[in-house]
């Protein structure tokens, strides 16, 4: 893994629609880890419900075609389901989900896989299947990755252990995940991982690691912390990263293309929805939007699309899809679904922060 931005890609429709329409030049500077979610739910002949989540990797792995990525399975109860619980089932060293990486290294799609070591703590065996699980990931992978979330501390002991089994030919990928960090709560989550990197630095890591964190600050409801018609709001994990550097300029920064956790699939919006663009900036977002009325959905995202491009802030001269998309919009809008424009937002904020990253090594 050499590259310096981590990019935590769910298989939701809006993310894949991103990744489908980010440039291959671009992509080739991410690395990506895709966290497999559930699918979308079919209901089979005998009444069962299912949510496969085959589909959407596939996807994914046309999208990300010949590149190296890392893999994992969500660990969010609301974002899990049947088929995902069964790559948490213990027995002979996580059988199932050591069966389904070897299996997606075996189609050759990627450059490289690192897969992540699933943990399931009601196992009664934790110790002896994660050993187990360790050893049969290291027999075809030369990295694996461990993500520990910041709201927990059994990353000190995991670690250490982690190391004392792993072959000392392989290397660890260490992810410090902060997931949703509301612009209130940053310097508290900053100062945490700082600390969380110190020690980990200080003897629970060895050279065999490379660590980084992710994070993302947008939030679910964007009415929680903006303006009715208009507003801009900073990027938290910009800010932590920049708290980072100028101690740990060695720790990858990652997030979530901007997307929040939590997903909105199953909610009914019985009374529509308001029309919002949403411009990511380098360290900031900014947006507009604008109540219906009586006007069709696809009029008013054309008048919120003209706001937005006339905003001095507008990155004009970006050339990506997302920008073309809101371009586009001022005279024939693309669509006037709400998660179309979770995607064009997750497209122009790869491109920023990009960019950010290539100043800030340009001025090393």
């Amino acid at each position: 893994m050499n590259k310096e931005y981590i990019l935590v890609v769910k298989t939701g429709e809006a993310e894949i629609r991103a990744i489908e329409n980010t440039s291959e030049e671009t992509l080739k500077k991410v690395f990506p880890v895709i966290e497999l979610t559930r699918g979308r739910k079919k209901t089979l002949e005998d009444k069962t419900e299912v949510f496969p989540f085959i589909n959407r990797l596939n996807r994914l792995k046309e999208g990300l075609k010949g590149l190296e990525i890392a893999i994992d399975a969500t660990s969010d109860r609301a974002l899990t389901s049947p088929e995902i619980d069964e790559l948490y089932e213990y027995g002979n060293g996580y059988e199932k989900w050591v069966n389904l990486v070897n299996e997606i290294k075996e189609e050759d799609c990627f450059e490289g896989i690192i897969p992540a070591l699933i943990m399931n703590f009601d196992d009664p065996a934790f110790e002896e299947n994660l050993v187990k699980e360790i050893e049969l990931l290291s027999e075809n992978f030369n990295t694996l990755l461990y993500r520990n979330s910041i709201e927990d501390e059994y990353c000190y002991t995991d670690l250490p252990f982690i190391l004392k089994h792993l072959p000392q030919s392989k290397r660890l990928l260490v992810l410090i995940d902060c997931g949703y960090t509301p612009q209130a709560m940053e310097n508290n989550v900053s100062q945490k991982l700082l600390k969380r990197i110190e020690n980990f630095k200080d003897g629970l890591a060895d050279e065999r690691c490379d660590l980084a964190f992710c994070a993302t600050s947008f939030p679910n409801n964007i009415s929680d912390i903006g303006g009715e018609d208009y507003d801009e709001f900073r990027i938290a994990e910009v800010n932590m990263h920049e708290k980072i550097l100028s101690r740990y300029p060695d720790v990858c920064y990652g997030d979530y293309g901007s997307i929040n956790p939590k997903r909105n699939d199953n909610v009914t919006m019985s009374r529509g929805w308001i029309p919002r663009i949403d411009v990511p900036l380098f360290d900031k977002v900014f947006y507009y939007r604008e109540r219906r009325a009586k006007r069709a959905y696809v009029d008013t995202y054309k008048e919120v699309a003209r706001k937005v491009v006339r905003d001095s802030k507008y990155p004009r001269h970006l050339d990506c899809w997302g920008c073309s998309q809101i371009n586009y919009c001022c005279t024939l809008p693309p669509s006037s679904s709400p998660n179309y424009w979770i995607s064009v937002r997750m497209n122009i904020h790869i491109e920023q922060q990009l960019r950010r990253l290539e100043q800030l090594n340009a001025g090393k």
